[in-house]
């Protein structure tokens, strides 16, 4: 008898090179998801089937990955949805009530206060037939109890180390990265940054960051650490001047999101720094009011719309498939050059004026 596996059983990522798309396309594809053009998807199928590869009976494809007639309950802190971190998910919300129009199904929006987990909410959990928990945190009470019945959520904005639960957001390490990258390439090697550290995501952004800078050779690298309690652009100024009184020399900052690179220009500004000329900031998720700042904010772009499709098509293949693997999704981001990280001088201005 001869055990000896088959190896030339061709994978998807064979057909993805093939077909000149990625393998979660390819994944998607073959899982029948919608949201695929026509083209991509015959392009994909016929690939599949050129190489051999098993495909499941079309009818079992389609089996359950309709939402129409559907009750879905999206979770969300109200601390979260309002002020600079609400602007985040203004899109997320957009595309998600745009999808329950198009796809026919019933969205039930409900915003959870501090401790406001109740019998009638754990209830109404029971009603539905699928949940969203929109930047909520495996560790989070709600969650726990939740997951304690039937139905599994879909965190959005979130991510869980234990790959127990779907979930899809930003590739927050990668994101770090490419913000660390580009202080390297300007010339900068004395930087900080600016931030909380609360949950896995973001200490992910901040691990992304601290990695690539300490990977440099010469490099120095602080990092100031901001309380959730308060308003994060509020805070950045007192982190910037703490900050440039510890190390006068530094010539970078990378800010955890947006509003708090806004706060930290304006700190900058009103210490008589220019910006980038003596120092340079980059901030995260490029919100409609980065665009607007004077310097326009260098930022790394999030694909917000993207996340609600995404974590729409996890609920889908939840639904079709209750005890598939958990699937985690990282969706790419981008580097927008702005007009706020600019070529590192020898010396920061702290030490020029000193």
């Amino acid at each position: 008898m001869n055990d000896t596996p088959d190896i030339s059983r061709p994978r998807q990522s064979d057909i993805a090179q093939r077909a000149g798309v990625s393998i979660s396309t390819v994944s998607r594809v073959l899982a029948g998801e919608k949201g695929i053009s026509a083209s991509i998807q015959t392009k994909v199928l016929g690939v599949a089937a050129e190489l051999g590869y098993p495909l499941r009976p079309a009818t079992n494809q389609a089996a359950g990955v309709q939402l129409e007639g559907k009750t879905i309950l999206a979770l969300m802190s109200a601390e979260r949805a309002t002020g600079d971190i609400g602007a985040f998910y203004h899109d997320i919300f957009d595309v998600l009530r745009s999808l329950a129009q198009t796809d026919g199904f019933e969205l039930d929006i409900r915003l959870l206060h501090q401790k406001q987990i109740d019998d009638s909410l754990i209830q109404r959990v029971c009603e539905v037939d699928g949940l969203l928990a929109i930047g909520l945190d495996p560790e989070e009470e709600i969650i726990h109890r939740i997951t304690q019945g039937v139905l599994q959520p879909v965190l959005v904005n979130s991510a869980d180390p234990s790959m127990m639960l779907d979930c899809v957001s930003p590739s927050n390490f990668y994101g770090g990265a490419l913000a660390a990258r580009r202080l390297l390439e300007l010339g900068h090697r004395k930087v900080a940054y600016i931030g909380p550290h609360h949950r896995h995501t973001i200490r992910e952004r901040m691990r992304g960051f601290r990695h690539t800078i300490l990977e440099e050779k010469g490099t120095t690298y602080e990092e100031f650490l901001l309380s959730t309690a308060d308003s994060g652009f509020g805070q950045a100024g007192d982190a910037v001047r703490q900050l440039l009184a510890k190390n006068p020399e530094l010539t970078g900052i990378f800010c955890m999101n947006d509003a708090i690179a806004l706060g930290a220009l304006g700190a900058a500004q009103e210490l008589g720094l220019g910006v980038p000329d003596d120092l340079s900031i980059i901030g995260f998720d490029d919100l409609p009011f980065a665009e607007l700042s004077t310097p326009r904010l260098s930022t790394i772009r999030v694909d917000r719309r993207e996340i609600a499709r995404e974590a729409v098509d996890l609920l889908r293949r939840r639904l079709t498939e209750p005890s598939a693997n958990a699937r985690q999704v990282q969706l790419g981001v981008q580097l927008v050059e702005g007009q706020t990280a600019g070529k590192a001088k020898k010396t920061g201005k702290a030490t020029r004026d000193a």
